[in-house]
């Protein structure tokens, strides 16, 4: 990925090929299709995915009772194994703010992800908890998400999932004043 980035950087999206890909990895073209379906795959990184086990804890009101409190503890698995490197995330930046075709591409990507935990928490709540609703709580985490991989770039040694949680304590003081 880290060289998708690098690619992407010096040459824009289309600038460069999955072969290129492959000889800036050193590795085989057919390594890199056995790891990623494509460019926006390889470029993106993989999508946000919780096991089985912790989402259907969370669809039974587990593993706490509250929605928010349990909501975050799914949060905390996706984090757990992908721990953002700050150099990676400015360069990540870097290269999807300067090409509106990427920028297309992360918002698709927002939009299923968004989708997706909207199911759990309506398959969670049922339909008194309208999909409205629920997207707005997705879309408020995703912003407190974005707010500390902000704080990552400003404080690299702490470990993201403080940086989360110290994140996740400001938007419930900024939302309860």
């Amino acid at each position: 990925m880290r060289c998708a980035l690098e690619l992407c950087d010096e040459h824009g999206f289309d600038g460069w090929t999955l072969d290129d890909l492959a000889e800036r990895a050193e590795v085989s073209r057919r390594t890199v299709f056995n790891y990623f379906d494509g460019k926006a795959a390889v470029v993106l990184g993989p999508e946000p995915d919780v096991s089985d086990a912790a989402r259907d804890t969370f669809v039974a009101q587990g593993p706490t009772g509250r929605l928010l409190s349990d909501i975050l503890v799914l949060a905390d698995e996706v984090f757990a194994d992908h721990a953002p490197d700050p150099d990676t995330v400015a360069l990540h930046r870097r290269v999807i703010i300067q090409d509106p075709q990427l920028v297309t591409l992360v918002h698709d990507r927002f939009e299923s992800v968004t989708e997706r935990f909207v199911d759990y928490v309506q398959q969670r709540e049922g339909t008194s908890y309208d999909a409205d609703r629920a997207r707005l709580l997705i879309r408020l985490l995703m912003s407190v998400f974005d707010t500390a991989v902000d704080r990552l770039r400003t404080e690299p040694t702490r470990p993201f999932s403080e940086l989360f949680a110290e994140a996740v304590d400001d938007a419930r003081s900024v939302l309860t004043d």
